[in-house]
């Protein structure tokens, strides 16, 4: 329980925090290697999450309940991150968004080299409850090395569509490409060679290694600093921080099993996600906490807390983007009259939303953000001024070939990105006729296995402010 990990403090500075290059004379495990070791795998054994790439068959654990889907006529309050200056060669394309949910069947995936190496790439910055349905998907798609090399970048973006971060998919692919070229499509059978693969890094070298190879490779991200810095009870330098990575690693390096690392690595990381979380640690049910010297310190009084260890990494103000995106239909349509609910929640019933499956999607640069993704047509203004919005969505439109009348809609978009905020308002146009040149055509039904990368966030971003959109 949380509880459990705070105490009023009774002497010195309930929020010290030791500078690191003080602490550095302390850091070390002095004979606790084995008891931890012990501790780990023996907790691990008991409450370790089922997932299908650890070689579990299905069900497997979803220990987080999924966000419920908003209202038919709700305006979504968050918005993808796909938007930014469009490549004036885009060319328009028609997307048909009809779709029917369908269940798909689960199975037993057997532990490989490739699953883990996939796995750990889909779980940089990603819940593991999200990534499940998306590492299945991509097992069904791309089920060895050579089918991932062979398949195109529009293939490998529409099964990664939704998951966010799209240049892990790129990085993915030519890592595949150079596999296959120099590894004749086999995952290298040791640590030095696993770095040399494109976008693999010390982190994901050391995954695969340990878990699919029993090398003795030790591994750190986020969840192994938050541990290490607690069990420590010094290293107070901010997470993420180069000083804290560089002795976090050092310790790695002497604390990983010599007899299962793959167990042990992954008891680490599990133990942070689990147990040893940011803000609310359960100290009482922690298997190391005998060990845990931030405990210590806080029953002793010396700190407030353990969720001091490590100290939070200074944040950067959010930048502000305003946006304008034209929502332009095609082909067959009807208007009716729909219930929208704008930002401060009053309702505006006099709105009209077109009833079409189609609608006009761009595609984005080669590289940079979302790179070759599609989305709708868009671009940032200077200030929030709507009339210069409209024209310049028209300008940007005329340059594909396409005449179209846009009308505001109520309300704004709003979504928040770690790094800035994006207000977006939306543009409503049609087009009686679908354009004579086409890039590309799929249905939402059968786009995330089709040649037409359309990111889910993207498809689902006009939720309640369009009805049709699904």
């Amino acid at each position: 329980m949380a509880s459990t990990c705070t105490r009023p403090p009774v002497q010195k500075d309930p929020n010290q925090v030791l500078d690191i290059e003080e602490a550095a004379a302390n850091v070390g495990w002095h004979e606790r290697e084995v008891p931890i070791r012990a501790a780990l795998l023996r907790w691990y054994l008991n409450h370790r999450r089922k997932l299908p790439w650890r070689g579990d068959p299905s069900p497997w654990t979803r220990s987080k309940a999924r966000p419920s889907k908003q209202g038919k006529h709700q305006i979504q309050r968050t918005l993808p991150g796909v938007f930014g200056k469009l490549n004036s060669a885009c060319r328009p394309a028609v997307i048909d968004l009809d779709e029917e949910d369908t269940q798909k069947e689960e199975q037993c995936f057997h532990r490989s080299a490739y699953g883990v190496w996939i796995s750990e790439v889909m779980l940089q910055q990603t819940q593991v409850e999200v990534v499940i349905d998306y590492w299945t998907t991509w097992m069904r798609s791309f089920p060895s090395v050579p089918a991932l090399a062979a398949a195109s970048a529009d293939e490998v973006n529409a099964v990664w569509a939704g998951l966010g971060f799209y240049g892990r998919a790129r990085r993915l692919h030519e890592g595949a490409k150079y596999l296959l070229e120099k590894h004749d499509g086999e995952l290298p059978q040791t640590l030095e060679a696993l770095r040399g693969i494109p976008g693999v890094g010390p982190y994901t070298a050391g995954a695969i290694a340990s878990i699919a190879l029993g090398l003795r490779a030790p591994v750190v991200d986020g969840n192994v600093e938050r541990v290490f810095s607690r069990l420590q009870g010094g290293l107070g330098a901010p997470a993420k921080s180069a000083k804290l990575q560089k002795v976090c690693w050092e310790l790695a390096e002497e604390l990983v099993d010599p007899e299962d690392p793959g167990a042990f690595n992954q008891a680490l990381m599990e133990l942070g996600a689990l147990i040893c979380t940011p803000s609310s640690p359960s100290c009482q049910q922690c298997p190391v906490r005998p060990m845990c010297r931030a405990h210590q310190r806080m029953v002793a009084g010396e700190v407030a807390s353990v969720t001091i260890f490590p100290g939070k990494a200074l944040k950067k103000p959010r930048r502000e983007r305003v946006l304008a995106l034209a929502a332009v239909s095609c082909g067959e349509a009807r208007a009716e009259p729909s219930e929208v609910i704008s930002k401060d929640g009053a309702k505006d019933s006099g709105q009209w939303a077109m009833k079409s499956k189609e609608w006009v999607l761009v595609r984005r640069p080669a590289r940079g953000l979302l790179a070759n993704q599609l989305q709708f047509p868009c671009l940032e203004l200077a200030e929030a001024d709507l009339a210069s919005g409209a024209s310049q969505l028209q300008a940007l439109l005329a340059s594909f070939g396409l005449e179209v009348d846009l009308e505001p809609r109520a309300g704004a978009l709003e979504h928040l990105f770690s790094h800035e905020r994006h207000v977006m308002h939306v543009f409503q146009g049609h087009l009686e006729k679908k354009p004579a040149s086409q890039e590309a055509v799929c249905r939402k039904k059968t786009h995330r296995n089709s040649e037409c990368p359309v990111p889910r966030l993207c498809l689902s971003s006009l939720t309640g402010v369009f009805s049709s959109v699904f």
